[in-house]
């Protein structure tokens, strides 16, 4: 993207034969956006009535992740290019950065934190955590779709603009986020014209979207 392109200077046999390196050489910036680690959160299977939520939600973030839990080997491979990595300031994207790269330091940012739920009023029935998910997943597309303002999607401007200056010194960004974020992330990083590395994408813990510049 225009906002992230830098050029460095190649001097080649003394001023008479000077390369342009913009062409032979472009500089690859990349943004690779990390799904956290599984949750430490015990959840015994119990169902939510919407006014429950949010409580639920709480508990969720107050968690880190499982001592058990492992980055997958796609993150070792980042780490080889000696990223700057970023992570949302909540407990379970902490661990999994620290997980991800232990001797690394990790910059922490609120930009990153996952949204909350907004699990429709008119619903009185008692549902499983997974079926909220599903109605704000849905509920997103449609944003998304219809590109429609929200607070999370002005947060997740705000974050990109971040990541985009981190990447623009760096060249290489590890931010480890959240599933629902990273969605409004992934839409804001195209607007901005990132381009997918892949249009294969998981939504599982510890999964990579990656994007180039």
């Amino acid at each position: 993207s225009a906002e992230c392109a830098e050029s460095r200077s190649d001097f080649r046999g003394g001023a008479g034969n000077r390369q342009h390196p913009a062409k032979d050489h472009p500089l690859v910036v990349e943004i690779h956006l990390v799904r956290h680690g599984r949750s430490a959160l015990v959840h015994d299977g119990s169902w939510f009535r919407w006014a429950d939520v949010h409580a639920y939600e709480d508990a969720y973030d107050a968690h880190g992740i499982r001592d058990d839990d492992r980055p997958s080997a796609d993150l070792d491979v980042l780490l080889g290019a000696n990223p700057k990595i970023v992570a949302s300031d909540l407990p379970r994207a902490i661990a999994s950065a620290q997980r991800i790269a232990p001797r690394h330091q990790v910059e922490l940012s609120p930009l990153l934190r996952e949204i909350r739920l907004e699990p429709p009023r008119w619903i009185p029935l008692r549902l499983p955590i997974q079926v909220w998910d599903v109605f704000s997943h849905v509920q997103w597309s449609y944003r998304l779709f219809s590109d429609a303002d929200h607070e999370y999607v002005r947060r997740a401007r705000e974050a990109v603009d971040w990541l985009v200056d981190h990447a623009a010194r760096s060249s290489n960004v590890v931010a480890v986020t959240h599933g629902g974020f990273r969605r409004i992330l992934d839409a804001r990083l195209v607007a901005r014209g990132w381009r997918r590395s892949s249009a294969k994408r998981s939504y599982s813990n510890w999964s990579v979207w990656s994007y180039r510049g």
